[in-house]
């Protein structure tokens, strides 16, 4: 039986990763629900229009680029049907591209052909497109991405406080690669004007370069960690406030520090290529953020819910882990009915190899229960 509790933590060792916690209990239940609808496939985009959830392109185990999009409506038991979407996306197919959406329109656009197929090797190629789409259309965005072109960056959309229906949606952070030129992980930001759809680039300092990093939205304040630099992980937390007087805050570092019992265990939130979910409401301090997923050297089980109204930079708790087979990293996640879910991805390294393991589960998370029946299935 499920009951509410109080909040105490305990991390269950999954499949792939074990160590030792100091908290005791567990807390949040993940349920799974319907598989996903298409192949299986790591490295996709997802996001919301109105009532659905929309997942797609990636690269399917048979090292396919993807570009179709299938689609998610949930009932009253958060239960999730899926449908394959009608409307064909109409640029390249592709993996590790962005996506963001202001509930009415969505947008998707860069990441890259990873250069295997079936045991054939190509040159990669790096997209520069963007197209937008209303639940029915989609359509090209006539200006072409003007910054570095990369993949596993952050695309997100905040709302304007003071203007219904507007807001400001930025590209962040990512990988390139140059071949002989060189890679590497970016830190620039570009902010897209969505009445012109056009680019420009944003000029304040950023924190750490990353790929593969996380970012929630609550009200209009966009929460940004995690990711990965080569073989390290940035531990930075950035509140990303545009429509504020003082647009940038650096909360709490992810790491241990001496004198603070509560975060004894910090050190290990950062990881790469993770999700990360925003549920309840900012109007009544109920807002929370769900990080899961990821990988840091081996795939992570651990799963962690921020707090931003706990003291004056927030706090991060541990609830309960993944089950083992649900382990994944270049995951999806998606909010409907403020419930989350988190779908696809795989257990193969990023970017990704001819030989891919994907996932087609789906599960949600249900926050502030005392996990009896954890679905390991």
């Amino acid at each position: 039986m499920k009951t509410l509790r109080n909040l105490s933590f305990l991390f269950v060792a999954g499949l792939f990763f074990a160590g030792c916690h100091s908290n005791d209990d567990e807390v949040g239940n993940w349920k799974k629900v319907e598989s996903f609808g298409g192949m299986g496939r790591l490295g996709a985009v997802s996001f919301v229009l109105g009532e659905r959830a929309y997942v797609g392109t990636g690269i399917s185990e048979n090292a396919r680029e993807l570009k179709d999009f299938y689609y998610c409506t949930a009932n009253s038991d958060k239960d999730i049907v899926w449908n394959r979407d009608t409307a064909t996306f109409p640029g390249g197919a592709r993996l590790g591209a962005v996506a963001f959406s202001t509930g009415k329109v969505a947008y998707v656009g860069l990441g890259y052909s990873a250069g295997q197929h079936q045991g054939s090797t190509r040159t990669e190629e790096y997209f520069d497109d963007f197209y937008k789409y209303d639940g029915k259309t989609w359509t090209k965005v006539a200006a072409k991405f003007p910054g570095e072109l990369r993949r596993y960056a952050l695309g997100f959309y905040v709302p304007d406080p003071n203007n219904s229906g507007k807001g400001k949606a930025y590209v962040a952070y990512g990988q390139y690669n140059k071949g002989s030129e060189g890679s590497g992980p970016l830190k620039d930001w570009w902010e897209f004007d969505l009445e012109t759809e056009t680019w420009k680039e944003v000029t304040w300092t950023f924190g750490e370069k990353r790929a593969g990093a996380c970012v929630a939205v609550i009200g209009s304040d966009a929460y940004i960690f995690t990711g990965q630099d080569g073989s390290s992980y940035p531990n930075d937390v950035i509140r990303f406030s545009p429509f504020k007087s003082e647009p940038l805050k650096f909360l709490d570092q992810l790491k241990d520090k001496d004198g603070q019992s509560f975060d004894n265990d910090y050190g290990m939130i950062p990881r790469g290529y993770a999700v990360a979910f925003a549920v309840g409401k900012e109007s009544d301090q109920s807002a929370r953020i769900y990080l899961a997923s990821g990988a840091r050297g081996n795939l992570l089980a651990d799963c962690w819910e921020f707090n931003p109204y706990k003291g004056e930079k927030g706090r991060w708790d541990e609830v309960t882990s993944l089950p083992s087979f649900a382990l994944r990293q270049a995951a999806c996640a998606f909010v409907l009915n403020d419930v989350g879910y988190i779908a696809v991805g795989g257990s193969t390294s990023v970017p990704a190899s001819s030989s891919l393991s994907v996932k087609q589960t789906t599960y949600l998370f249900e926050p502030g229960i005392d996990d009896d029946d954890q679905d390991d299935d």
